[in-house]
């Protein structure tokens, strides 16, 4: 009978020397080094500028640094032709402009998370232009963006046209992120840690429609609409921030061309182009003054102002044998 017991005896304690083995080596093994690894997770962006629209897809960490992810980019991709608000006139292609940026997006996340990707569409001043001239197509041209955004296997989450100021402060924290002002990675401490003598910078964002300025002030703002507190990385921040609507480049550029280029032939009904036989019309453009003829360029789509003017008669000190000015 005894002889039976010693196996069993000496069994149990073989099982109780293996545990405590086990729980030696457990408590001499730091707690980070036995946690599971945290799980990557995806987000998907279009940033749908006035002239052009872009896709961003980011990842990061599920284990935030005082509450704010660590991101980093995956993929950018650029959607072929204008910015969603050049189609006013033909809703659906705006939603069909994005669908190779999205295909690709989807090779760039696993499939198993695709479903769980949060998506967003966030329009500029091209939109916010198209609202205040047509606010009904505006409306339609994100409702075919939504659509189409919704037909692939991502959470999507909306397409909205962002304020001047939702638009400033994103460029900010976009800008002082890459320059390491609210955290930066520590190899010594082997974490994220705000940098000591950290810098945030101002930015000034133009555009193709409207520029943006947005800083930290000194003092106090003017107007507490314009100064939202953010919270980034267990610190927050006011920070004023103003957008310039139609003062983007594109903007400027053709409120300029209006003010600088007078063609003889703009007004006299013959812009945009017609087959109109050619027509003489008389200019009044003060010292510029003279008669001559519009007609169609041989090449294509331009006019061609052919006749010249008492100031150029004057200063080539003889009858004026034509010009030709160019739309």
């Amino acid at each position: 009978m005894l002889a039976k017991k010693k196996p069993f005896t000496s069994a149990i304690v073989g099982v109780l020397v293996a545990l405590s083995i086990i729980a030696l080596i457990l408590s001499l093994v730091r707690v980070e080094d036995v946690m599971l690894p945290p799980t990557v997770k995806y987000g998907l962006v279009f940033d749908a500028g006035s002239s052009h629209t872009s896709l961003f897809v980011y990842e990061w960490d599920s284990d935030k640094e005082n509450d704010t992810a660590v991101v980093s980019q995956t993929l950018s991709c650029d959607v072929q032709g204008q910015g969603i608000s050049s189609y006013a006139n033909n809703p659906p292609e705006a939603g069909n402009s994005l669908r190779e940026c999205l295909h690709k997006a989807l090779m760039a996340v696993p499939a198993e998370k695709q479903r769980d990707v949060p998506a967003y569409l966030g329009a500029t001043a091209g939109m916010r232009l198209l609202r205040e001239q047509n606010s009904s197509a505006a409306e339609q041209v994100l409702a075919e963006v939504a659509k189409t955004m919704q037909e692939y296997p991502v959470a999507f989450k909306g397409a909205q046209i962002l304020s001047g100021e939702e638009e400033g402060a994103y460029g900010w924290i976009t800008i002082n992120y890459l320059l390491d002002s609210f955290t930066k990675y520590s190899p010594k401490a082997h974490m994220w840690l705000r940098p000591e003598a950290a810098n945030i910078f101002g930015a000034l964002d133009l555009g193709g429609a409207s520029t943006q300025i947005t800083f930290v002030p000194k003092g106090s703002v003017m107007s507490q609409n314009k100064s939202p507190e953010l919270t980034l990385y267990g610190y927050s921040y006011n920070i004023y921030t103003h957008s310039y609507l139609c003062y983007g480049q594109n903007e400027m550029l053709k409120r300029l061309a209006k003010e600088l280029i007078s063609h003889p032939c703009h007004g006299q009904g013959h812009l945009p182009l017609s087959q109109a036989a050619p027509s003489p019309i008389q200019l009044g453009l003060g010292c510029f003054q003279g008669q001559g003829t519009c007609r169609k360029g041989k090449f294509g789509n331009f006019w061609v102002y052919t006749g010249c003017t008492k100031m150029q008669a004057l200063l080539r000190g003889q009858k004026c044998r034509g010009t030709s000015w160019n739309v």
